[in-house]
């Protein structure tokens, strides 16, 4: 016989995850939390009409993309992915030769 532990999500009467790590289901429990928070803040707002689904749709997008919104408000530049800097044909000896004083020595 096998055992099987889950972790289920519920909000207000529904269940709306289940997943097989505590840590999962605590990380979206926290996602629905700060998601709701920004429901209410959102709704605050004079002057802002927003269907009540669309309000939903996207406060729990803001909250899945916490870390991005973040940067955008501290305005700090996004991470350019490893990948981008390569294909870029920028490299670390190109950025070093660009500041006086820490170019390769000729």
């Amino acid at each position: 016989m096998a055992v099987e532990v889950r972790y289920h999500v519920i909000r207000n009467g529904k269940e709306v995850g289940m997943y097989t790590s505590k840590k999962e289901a605590d990380e979206h429990d926290k996602m629905l939390d700060i998601a709701e928070k920004l429901f209410v803040f959102i709704g605050k707002a004079e002057n802002v009409d927003i269907k009540e689904d669309s309000l939903d749709e996207l406060t729990v997008y803001l909250s899945r993309n916490r870390e991005e919104v973040i940067r955008i408000l501290k305005n700090i530049k996004p991470k350019m992915p490893q990948a981008k800097a390569a294909a870029s044909g920028i490299d670390d000896d190109k950025k070093a030769e660009d500041k006086p004083g820490k170019g390769k020595k000729k």
